[in-house]
């Protein structure tokens, strides 16, 4: 398995590496590397690493920008008070928010993409533009990013005023750039992506590397929450361009293969797989820069064998919304049931031949991505593990790549798609047909867009997807179960933004807050 790592000073990017492949560089100590002057391929790739790095750091998507949208969500709660308990109770201001260091990160993998796409000294040819190519997919995502969680829904129609800053220039610490608009940083992100889909490589060798499947299925996010005229149908567009032409590289996973996917092993049966279109690169090496490890990772918040850090659970409500058979309690207390949807799996620990489920063989019965093993017995109600992140694999502790985009998505984006250019019977056959691949509950369409989302809800939880969901589509946030506070917030209420923190404030006297939040 390919590995991609990098080391990084307190001022930059200086060195990286990876095995077996022509982008292949030596690693060198900081003291012998010159970046005065980025004038060779292998230093321009040094900045491409060191976007992806920081994009998969604790800050980035390799924790917070992943877990934040879930804990924001109405599917999951905070069992531990040491993991995001204000952004679980929506109590956050400037001074007190755990979204900060997200804000910083995306900043952060801004700049290194910025040095490679804006570089001028390293002659172009085919692998220059491959790398400028990641790099604009790489700032597209970072900026998606920063908009989804600190600006106004464009479909909302409210305080578009109040984008994120465009910082599109070379490292300069002296500038402080006002907040662009929302339709600004979206026509940017748009830019980017079609740009980036020009010249990343079609197929990359690993699937920690941007490809122009990559740019295709972010911009069919993209349009899917933009939505101003004839978005639906290019989201669709881009959408039907990964579902129509499956490849070896990208193709959906077999359900008998969907759990192995996320908990099994060896790796080879999990990373590098067709289902996945992009993945972040975990591994001891890389993990000493991105700060992944025990103290902050999404194994140990979501993982039931982590210790006394694991935090996040998933609502009972959400848990039996799967299809499911409840058995015998065991003399302990532990609840037992048997699933045929092979995201919900079985919570018995062992399954005989003569244990089956109506229409469903015994071969095929999942091994089970939710457990509602060792609950806290401070829940009420309690809720669910998920061993989608495990902890432990045959490589080590903290070294399965995280999975960020998916072929499923473009199945579900496509969907939704449908749903938004009025196609609504083709949608809900779709949606039926992909439940039904998961071994999941079919729909009857009578409210087809809540349908959709309870679809993704299921296919995605612990994805970071659930909040920019229910947010792009205007709808109120509601948590029936394990709230303190804040558990039915009105749409486009201002708690569906981030509030920026008082440090970046600070240092940036042409950035506004947020209204709401001053």
């Amino acid at each position: 398995m390919k590995k991609y790592f990098i080391l990084i000073s307190s001022l930059l990017v200086l060195a990286s590496s990876n095995s077996c492949s022509e982008r292949e560089l030596d690693l060198y100590p900081p003291s012998q590397d010159d970046i005065q002057e980025i004038n060779t391929e292998d230093k321009l790739q040094k900045f491409l690493n060191a976007g992806y790095l920081t994009m998969g750091s604790v800050r980035g998507l390799g924790t917070d920008a992943m877990a934040l949208a879930d804990v924001l969500s109405d599917n999951v709660y905070v069992t531990s008070a040491k993991a995001y308990v204000l952004t679980s109770n929506m109590n956050y201001n400037a001074l007190n928010n755990n979204t900060g260091g997200v804000y910083g990160t995306m900043y952060d993998a801004i700049m290194n993409c910025n040095m490679v796409i804006n570089n001028k000294q390293v002659a172009d040819n085919a692998n220059v533009s491959r790398m400028k190519g990641e790099a604009k997919i790489l700032r597209a995502f970072a900026y998606f990013t920063l908009v989804n969680y600190f600006s106004p829904a464009p479909t909302s129609g409210i305080n578009q005023e109040y984008g994120v800053p465009l910082v599109l220039s070379d490292y300069d610490a002296s500038i402080q750039p006002a907040r662009a608009t929302v339709t600004e940083v979206f026509t940017q992100i748009i830019k980017d992506l079609n740009e980036g889909l020009q010249n990343a490589d079609a197929a990359p060798s690993s699937k920690v590397l941007m490809s122009k499947t990559a740019a295709k299925l972010l911009l069919s996010r993209v349009y899917l929450t933009r939505r101003a005229p004839g978005d639906a149908q290019l989201a669709l567009q881009y959408a039907s361009d990964i579902v129509n032409n499956p490849t070896d590289k990208f193709a959906p996973i077999a359900m008998s293969k969907y759990a192995d996917y996320f908990a099994g092993t060896p790796e080879i049966n999990s990373e590098n797989q067709p289902e996945t279109i992009w993945e972040l690169d975990l591994n001891s090496s890389s993990n000493l820069v991105t700060e992944i490890g025990a103290n902050l990772a999404l194994p140990t918040l979501y993982n039931r064998v982590s210790g006394d850090r694991r935090a996040l659970l998933f609502t009972k409500n959400f848990f039996d919304s799967f299809p499911h058979t409840d058995l015998p309690t065991l003399p302990n207390g532990t609840p037992q049931s048997l699933s045929p949807d092979v995201r919900r799996g079985n919570t018995k620990t062992t399954v005989t031949s003569a244990t089956t489920l109506p229409g469903v063989p015994t071969a095929v019965l999942p091994a089970g991505l939710m457990s509602t093993l060792t609950l806290p017995a401070t829940d009420n109600p309690a809720g669910a593990w998920t061993n989608k992140y495990p902890r432990l694999t045959s490589d080590g502790n903290f070294v399965r790549n995280i999975k960020i985009l998916r072929f499923a998505e473009a199945q579900l984006n496509r969907i939704e798609a449908l749903f938004l250019v009025g196609q609504t019977a083709t949608a809900l056959a779709e949606l039926n047909a992909f439940a039904l691949s998961r071994g999941g509950s079919t729909y009857t369409g009578t409210n087809l867009l809540n349908d959709i989302l309870t679809e993704r809800a299921k296919e995605f939880y612990g994805e970071g997807q659930r909040f920019f969901d229910i947010k792009r589509n205007n709808l109120p946030l509601i948590k029936n179960s394990n709230c303190v506070m804040n558990c039915n917030v009105p749409a486009n209420d201002k708690l569906f933004v981030m509030p920026i923190s008082q440090s970046a404030l600070n240092y940036n006297v042409n950035l506004k807050q947020y209204p709401g939040y001053n």
